[in-house]
């Protein structure tokens, strides 16, 4: 008897020593455990702790739909193309593909949050490549600024953007047209400066750079990481950053708490303007060639890679990581089309089915009384 009631009693001081599971508010919790550390429950409650963790950051991030459109576009040109999508050199072309439109993205999303729309991403790009072909060593000229040409192009794109924000907030233009019309504007400025020639550009400094890699991942699609992230890390820590979703969340309200909306609008056009100038540069180091016509065609990827990525057009939403994200995901799947063989005019519908899916998706209607 006194053998049955140790045994009894030495396996109640195990169960009580083993890991217990309590559910409170959802929440799994493991106590800690002084007998065993291969419990399964344990294991089982840790997996489900970790699955919880991982999924509140993606809420928090915002960009997990995101990533998960990402994972279902990816797998199905992956089954479709039998694992060629997937190859290597294959996604080295979408990372270098996606760089140049992400840097505009990137620059395009900062305005978008404040509740406008830039559209003169194309006569700025066109405006910036043909002071390319004028400042890098060429065949008509003998100028040749070095690697001076950086912080040129990428100023006059800011002068240019700055100049959108001063017609926008002095003015009061609304900023769909504003920019509109300074597109056209700096286009045929462009066009007209340059006569509509072809510049090509000799034995460019940045040549190496703008088509190398590191480590297998292209150059450019490194500058793009590091331009979201010192943008993205401006957003989440800054008083400025604070300040671009008060305005887009409510300029009227932004105002009356102290913020200068108007000298914000103004460097946010003018640092979209900067990421178009870089863009332009770019381009034409790659294209090893300087024309009016390098900017067309740039408009309508980064409108749908910001709204793709979850900006929403209404403002005060989404995040540089969107706009890169967005980016990567409009590549891809252009990608995947090609690979597919799929007919251009049909990819143009997909791209246009996509950007009205997008908006439908991410704008905020509480903000919109009435849709005309």
């Amino acid at each position: 008897m006194n053998a049955k009631a140790g045994a009894f009693a030495y396996g109640r001081r195990i169960l009580q020593g083993r890991a217990k599971i309590q559910r409170n508010g959802g929440v799994c919790r493991i106590m800690p455990n002084n007998v065993t550390s291969k419990s399964p429950a344990r294991a089982f409650c840790w997996v489900s702790i970790s699955a919880k963790k991982g999924q509140h950051l993606l809420r928090r991030s915002g960009i997990g739909g995101q990533l998960f459109s990402l994972i279902i576009v990816m797998g199905i040109f992956a089954i479709g193309t039998r694992g060629k999508y997937l190859s290597w050199p294959n996604l080295q072309v979408i990372l270098s593909l996606t760089a140049i439109p992400a840097i505009i993205a990137i620059g395009l999303h900062q305005v978008v949050i404040l509740g406008g729309i830039d559209l003169s991403v194309e006569g700025i790009v066109a405006l910036c490549v043909v002071f390319v072909g004028f400042l890098a060593r060429n065949k008509f000229n003998s100028n040749d600024v070095g690697l001076w040409i950086v912080p040129i192009t990428a100023g006059i794109g800011g002068l240019a953007g700055m100049i959108n924000g001063l017609l926008n907030t002095k003015l009061k233009i609304p900023s769909f047209i504003n920019t509109l019309g300074m597109s056209w504007v700096l286009w045929g400025l462009a066009v007209f400066v340059s006569k509509g020639q072809t510049t090509p550009l000799l034995n460019n400094p940045l040549t190496g750079f703008v088509n190398g890699y590191v480590l297998g991942i292209p150059d450019l699609a490194l500058v793009a990481i590091v331009l979201f992230m010192a943008v993205q890390i401006i957003q989440d820590r800054t008083r400025f950053g604070r300040y671009l979703y008060a305005i887009g969340g409510d300029e009227a309200l932004a105002a009356q708490a102290g913020v200068k909306v108007d000298r914000t609008k103004i460097i946010v056009f003018g640092v979209a303007g900067l990421f178009y100038g870089l863009s332009a540069l770019f381009l034409a180091v790659e294209l090893d060639s300087a024309q009016a016509i390098t900017g067309n065609n740039l408009l309508f990827p980064a409108v749908t890679a910001v709204t793709v990525g979850g900006v929403a057009l209404t403002g005060g939403i989404g995040g540089a990581k969107n706009a890169a994200l967005g980016a990567l995901i409009v590549t891809a799947l252009n990608d995947g089309l090609i690979l597919l063989n799929v007919s251009p005019y049909a990819q143009e519908a997909v791209n246009g089915s996509v950007l009205v899916a997008a908006v439908a998706l991410t704008i905020d209607r509480k903000k919109l009384g009435f849709i005309k």
